[in-house]
């Protein structure tokens, strides 16, 4: 891991990238997997009933 002063961005980019991957492999296109992403991330935790 690249030591820029981002932690958390450091800890998630594998994952992410792992994530993206696993979709791809899964068969969809990686900007259907991308834009899936952001969609779930612009919707937040509070609209899937998860807010705690």
């Amino acid at each position: 891991m690249a030591d820029d002063g981002h932690p958390a961005e450091d800890y998630l980019r594998p994952k992410l990238q792992d994530l993206i991957s696993d979709g791809v492999r899964a068969g969809f296109p990686q900007d259907e997997v991308i834009a899936v992403l952001i969609s779930l991330l612009d919707e937040g935790p509070e609209e899937d009933g998860e807010m705690r």
